[in-house]
């Protein structure tokens, strides 16, 4: 399918969409991002338009709909989707909820009787026959119950949804098993249950169009959320309007569509200024600047945007922009190059850096340029702090019934036996001693008045004497069972000890542990509080005395 958009400049831009393409449509306020999506609507006849102003109440949990009641309202959202009004209201807000619901359970159920038919089929031929039916129909179920419930479990949301006999959906609390309707559900679960249903029972090659997918929903759900759910419709084409800069960045072959303003003719856009970036392309940062709008305050971090610094940040600072960098060098580049512009976009802008053994005055430089260092080796000392395994296994305990402090006591022992596997010691300590050896040798590089003058540098730095030093200091932290100042120290992340953590904690992998820790960020103010206590002089800049910007 080709989608044609006409430019201001007069060139028409051309975009091929294929079933799975995902293209993420961005833009500042009144770029034309919602006229645009109007005009997909008006081209198009399979498409499925999910509007930001869409309504995320509901009654109740019950299914009201026939199936002629269901067909005569699909026939009336068609028709007015088109409408000029569309673009800014929604004639049949609740209609839209109750027919997404109609449908899922609709189609289970349906699934459900097909299933059935199915097996009775093979209950004559013997118990072989039924055991592969059974374990094939589990393989391949394709109840949307269970995919919806599974993009929940994705997005950290606590509830599931169960179809009671195909008259009203119930939600259920993992943790204490209470069934309550779907109504009562927050609004954050909600929006995503709606969102969920909606592109869970379109038709295949329909192009979904969701306007802003971001509201009531938290970055740090809203990115994993999405990504599952484009993988569930791959026979599907998305487009995603957007007012978050770092969601396209969620998925790596997804294409960004830029609108940096449109024109209209009577109360319809009919050109636009656009440009389309392809898959892997950082957005230009004046777009960015333009899409923040009141966002006054800028991060930059170190790694990707799938990191770990960018989640944990992203969480602990949901009113700050968090840009991921790479490497510390990106960092201090991106720092000062928008300070150097301050003037024009007066926008904050801070920098955080793993500390990576740098010295006191190293540390008060970059402070002076308002980038602060993280005061450990690296952020997987946030996630796996005692603070942190602490709540997060209080409600594993909650969910599982186990006794958290028995687990807590079990998880310091396995780290600590795996602290002390044959030669981590030896590596952690030569991986702290190599910075230490380079400030060393950087301390003794002569100035140029010092060649002008000599011919040889002789230079002897006692490694050995270093090493052993370090050494004794490790084993020290083990045997007083300092785990917090190890892995604030040493960079534990190239051992097993935080996946055995996670195994302890009964998660299926580390990346599920450290999911459950987002999670518990942004549920548990105090575990944040304490988090940010962490990195107080950098929490401190951004939420009660922005620091004004240097510039050298």
């Amino acid at each position: 399918m080709q989608i044609d958009i006409p430019r201001i400049s007069g060139q028409p831009l051309q975009v091929d969409l294929n079933h799975g393409d995902r293209l993420f449509i961005v833009g500042a306020n009144g770029a034309g991002k919602s006229a645009l999506l109007h005009r997909f609507v008006s081209s198009f006849p399979n498409v499925r338009r999910i509007s930001a102003h869409r309504q995320t109440w509901l009654y109740s949990g019950a299914i009201n709909l026939t199936p002629q009641n269901r067909k005569q309202i699909f026939q009336q959202i068609k028709a007015s989707e088109i409408q000029d009004e569309a673009r800014w209201k929604d004639q049949f807000a609740g209609e839209k909820q109750m027919a997404a619901l109609f449908d899922l359970v609709a189609h289970d159920n349906a699934t459900t009787r097909s299933t059935y038919f199915n097996f009775s089929k093979v209950v004559s031929l013997g118990d072989n026959e039924v055991l592969k039916f059974a374990s094939e129909f589990t393989k391949k179920s394709n109840l949307l119950f269970e995919k919806l419930n599974e993009l929940l479990a994705l997005g950290t949301f606590t509830v599931s949804l169960e179809n009671s006999k195909g008259e009203e959906i119930f939600a259920k609390h993992k943790k204490n098993g209470a069934r309550f309707s779907i109504a009562q559900m927050s609004d954050g679960e909600r929006n995503a249950v709606l969102l969920a249903a909606e592109v869970l029972t379109v038709e295949p090659s329909t192009i979904l169009l969701i306007d802003e997918p971001e509201r009531h929903l938290h970055r740090a759900i809203n990115e994993p959320f999405l990504s599952a759910l484009f993988k569930m419709r791959k026979d599907c084409i998305f487009i995603v309007s957007t007012h978050e800069t770092t969601l396209p960045a969620i998925d790596s072959e997804a294409r960004t569509l830029i609108l940096r303003s449109c024109k209209w003719v009577g109360n319809k856009a009919n050109t636009w200024d656009a440009e389309l970036l392809q898959a892997n392309t950082d957005l230009p940062e004046d777009l960015k600047r333009a899409i923040l709008g009141a966002r006054k305050k800028i991060l930059f971090v170190e790694g990707t945007n799938n990191s770990l610094d960018q989640q944990i940040y992203n969480a602990l600072f949901p009113d700050t922009l968090i840009v991921s960098k790479g490497s510390c060098g990106g960092v201090e580049k991106a720092v000062k190059g928008l300070q150097d512009t301050h003037t024009i976009h007066n926008t904050d802008v801070f920098g955080l850096i793993d500390r990576d053994n740098r010295n006191e005055q190293e540390i008060k430089e970059l402070f002076k340029k308002n980038i602060f260092a993280l005061d450990v080796c690296s952020v997987e000392a946030l996630y796996y702090c005692l603070d942190t395994i602490k709540v997060v296994a209080h409600q594993q305990a909650e969910f599982q019934g186990f006794n958290a402090d028995e687990i807590i006591k079990e998880v310091q022992e396995e780290a600590l036996n795996a602290l002390k596997e044959s030669n981590l010691a030896e590596r952690m300590v030569a991986r702290r001693c190599t910075r230490q050896v380079h400030n060393k040798v950087l301390s003794k590089l002569p100035d140029w008045k010092w060649i002008k003058d000599n011919q040889v540098l002789n230079t002897k730095i006692d490694i050995i004497s270093l090493y052993n030093t370090e050494l004794e200091y490790f084993k020290k932290l083990v045997g007083e069972n300092k785990l917090d100042e190890l892995f604030g120290r040493y960079p534990i992340r190239e051992s097993s000890v935080f996946n055995k953590i996670a195994e302890v904690l009964r998660f299926q992998n580390r990346k599920h542990y450290e999911q459950a820790v987002i999670t518990q960020i942004i549920k548990n103010d105090k575990l944040a509080q304490t988090l940010k206590n962490h990195i107080h002089p950098l929490s401190e800049a951004l939420e009660t005395k922005p620091v004004p910007p240097t510039v050298s």
